[in-house]
């Protein structure tokens, strides 16, 4: 038996083994310990042995390590010859079986505990005798009729093959945050200057609560006292230029008895979880892991086709693999305890200690390449849908974007800007995470010179990105002289005619309708629209994206009726093409009903809108963004016909749904506050409009900046409703 811990933390799981145990007296329990490496399950079933039999609660505690068939089979003939009277034969496995057999028939009170059984075929046979309770509503047998024992396993597998026969599994996850603070608090009490509760938290978060990092690191610390604090210590864990096994103990020095290191741990569980069905698959999952997002990667990225492909690359000598392939391989890593997988469905995902994933990458034998890096990439793209930004599924892509580009983001420029950088930055635009989106795509753009140089297709896009998200934060002006600028300099680089150079020319003409070119804008969108029919083709979707933004030239120009029947147009060629559940016809739905209030008025627009909601609902879901959006036009409209109450109630439910769903930061909770504010004043309040504004104000200029359109739009309301509480109150 293991000597216990020298610093053991006791936690919810060692009284739940005792109380488990003590409720059966009379019965082979069977408590199967089932953990990843490292959460400390050799050393609860060790102090769960001394317990019992401290407490005289077992005569007999045999101790049988379990990681071969071999092992057991010598402790049980050991055991043998230790317990019983007469003759035990000389050949192991017959000793073996007779130690089974007395365990059976003895009166004496035992307890056996297999550590690290791994590989359940290796104690086919040999399992200690168990009784279950009977049918009878649990009750147990009676005293004598049955073996009088308890048997603990501790296990990283989950297969079911190890429970059934009185056995049951008991998970044994991390420390909780308070249990692994109080054990560093422990095991770092000695330091010449004890850390405070804030970095001993910090600490155990960074290594994820594990109690074998913990151990480790505490270790560590300590055999360099004078020189490391707490803090300094993170801040080496923290820089990723630093191996791992450099963070702990080397195996010489490694505390209780423990002989692995925290990163051979884990990689033994890989190459295990390899050996298992599907053979070969469960190591390139790992490596694909790795880089991804610690607290969920999406499965449909890690069954895509890419994924596929990458499997199939790792064998090329056998049948290419399919989906239930990668599900195996993922099911292989779980048996082992390496993943977790929560969730089912299109919401199931896979998660991994982060200390797994980065001992993962700095080992030799699991290291991922550029081909598990760019597979990851790929993945991601071909799972990531174009209209899911502000939405549960669109943050959990971009986290694992963000990983990717943390751990692999050389790869993604071999062969220049890989797509998975324009993606992630459009989604944190269209979420509404506009300063993100601007940080996202300044970086980028200066990697992009760097790497490419200043006249590369992809720095030139790059640059278009950045104006496009500076100018929907706010900088309007700044948007239309830099597109401008920029139209110029790729007509130089990529001809005219080139598609990129025509997409910002467009830009260039709606950013300066924007900031009060509306006619010259108009001019110049009706001049370019021939052109991208004859090079892209009028049913292209630069063409289309045109078109719409021609017809709001058109209304914004003066001309409401024009922008209503280019609308109009333009929406029975997107369905002809697309269908009337395409995202693209529902937006131009959505826009055809705004000017429709304005040339027929608010009941035209709420009949739109409402005939709209329910098909958003439908193709979009409750949640996404444009159908709240829908929702907030058809409150606002309800206001601008003069049913003011109803159109409050209705903000005050979207705007609790927004904030649930968007954040409070998004651009539309904006919007929504304004129009409460904006329908209280015609309302008859003219003071808690003004009120409402006033709170409105900071966030307004903090997200959006003070150079915004509806930043002017709100301050102006400002004074119009401070004017009107004036003239109320006088």
């Amino acid at each position: 038996m293991p000597n216990e811990a020298d610093h053991f933390q006791h936690r919810e799981l060692t009284d739940r083994l005792t109380h488990t145990s003590d409720g059966h007296p009379t019965v082979v329990l069977g408590q199967v310990l089932s953990g990843m490496g490292g959460v400390g399950k050799t050393q609860l079933a060790a102090h769960h042995a001394r317990s019992l039999l401290a407490r005289g609660a077992v005569d007999l505690a045999v101790w049988v390590p379990a990681a071969e068939r071999a092992t057991i089979v010598q402790a049980y003939a050991d055991a043998a010859r230790a317990v019983l009277p007469g003759h035990v034969d000389e050949d192991p496995d017959r000793a073996a079986r007779q130690f089974l057999t007395w365990l059976q028939t003895t009166d004496r009170r035992w307890l056996v505990v297999l550590d690290n059984l791994d590989v359940p075929e290796h104690v086919r046979g040999l399992w200690p005798p168990t009784a279950t309770p009977s049918a009878d509503q649990g009750s147990a047998p009676a005293p004598g009729t049955g073996p009088l024992g308890r048997l603990v396993v501790t296990t990283r597998r989950t297969d079911t093959a190890l429970a059934g026969r009185g056995r049951s599994f008991i998970d044994v996850g991390t420390y909780t945050p308070d249990e692994a603070r109080t054990y560093l608090a422990t095991a770092l009490a000695g330091l010449p200057t004890p850390p405070a509760e804030a970095d001993l938290a910090a600490l155990a978060e960074d290594l994820g609560h594990l109690p074998l990092a913990l151990s480790h690191a505490a270790a560590y610390i300590r055999d360099r006292r004078d020189s490391m604090t707490c803090t300094s210590y993170r801040a080496r864990l923290q820089d990723q230029r630093g191996a791992l096994a450099r963070m702990f103990p080397e195996r010489e020095s490694l505390p209780d008895d423990y002989a692995r290191t925290v990163a051979t741990t884990w990689s033994m569980s890989v190459e295990h979880a390899d050996t298992l069905t599907p053979r070969g698959l469960a190591l390139p999952m790992m490596r694909l892991l790795s880089l991804l997002d610690p607290t969920g990667v999406p499965v449909a990225v890690l069954t895509s086709p890419p994924v596929l492909d990458h499997l199939r690359r790792a064998h090329p000598g056998r049948p290419a693999p399919a989906g239930q392939d990668a599900e195996d391989a993922l099911s292989a890593l779980a048996r082992l305890h390496l993943v977790t997988r929560s969730g089912f469905g299109d919401d199931a995902v896979v998660g991994v200690h982060r200390l797994v994933q980065r001992a993962t990458r700095e080992q030799r034998a699991t290291r991922p390449d550029r081909d598990t890096a760019l597979t990851a990439a790929d993945a991601l793209v071909r799972v990531w849908p174009m209209r899911v930004h502000a939405s549960a599924l669109g943050q959990r892509l971009r986290a694992n974007a963000t990983a990717l580009v943390e751990h692999a983001e050389e790869w993604l420029w071999e062969d220049g800007l890989h797509p998975v950088l324009t993606r992630f930055g459009e989604s944190l635009g269209k979420s509404g995470a506009l300063s993100q989106a601007i940080d996202h795509w300044a970086s980028v753009l200066d990697t992009a010179r760097e790497r490419l140089g200043g006249d590369h297709r992809d720095t030139l896009f790059t640059r278009h990105q950045v104006i496009l998200w500076r100018g929907m934060a706010g900088e309007a002006n700044y948007a239309a002289e830099a597109f401008a600028s920029l139209a110029e300099e790729m007509t130089r680089v990529l001809g005219a005619d080139d598609s990129q150079t025509m997409s910002t020319r467009v830009q260039s003409a709606r950013w300066l309708g924007r900031t009060g070119g509306e006619q010259s804008a108009r001019q110049v969108m009706e001049d370019l629209l021939p052109d991208l029919m004859r090079l892209l083709g009028p049913d292209h979707p630069d063409t289309l994206t045109t078109r719409g933004h021609l017809a709001s030239l058109r209304g914004k120009a003066g001309d409401p009726r024009a922008a209503v029947d280019t609308y109009a147009a333009l929406l029975e060629d997107e369905r002809r093409m697309f269908g009337g559940d395409h995202p693209g016809s529902l937006l131009t739905r959505s826009m055809l009903a705004r000017w429709r209030g304005r040339v027929d008025g608010a009941a035209a627009a709420i009949e739109d809108f409402e005939a709209l909601l329910p098909d958003q609902i439908r193709v979009l879901g409750p949640d996404h963004p444009d159908t709240l959006s829908t929702r907030g036009q058809i409150a606002a409209w309800r206001g601008v016909a003069g049913d003011h109450a109803r159109a409050l109630q209705e903000l005050d439910v979207l705007m609790t749904d927004q904030i649930r769903h968007l954040g409070p930061d998004h651009p539309h909770v904006l919007t929504t506050r304004h129009s409460q504010a904006r329908f209280h004043g015609a309302a008859g309040d003219p003071a808690l409009a003004a009120e409402l504004i006033e709170a409105l104000m900071p966030d307004q200029l903090r997200i959006l900046g003070p150079d915004h359109p509806k930043t002017h739009a709100i301050q102006a309301d400002l004074e119009r409703w401070r004017e009107k509480a004036r003239e109320c109150g006088a």
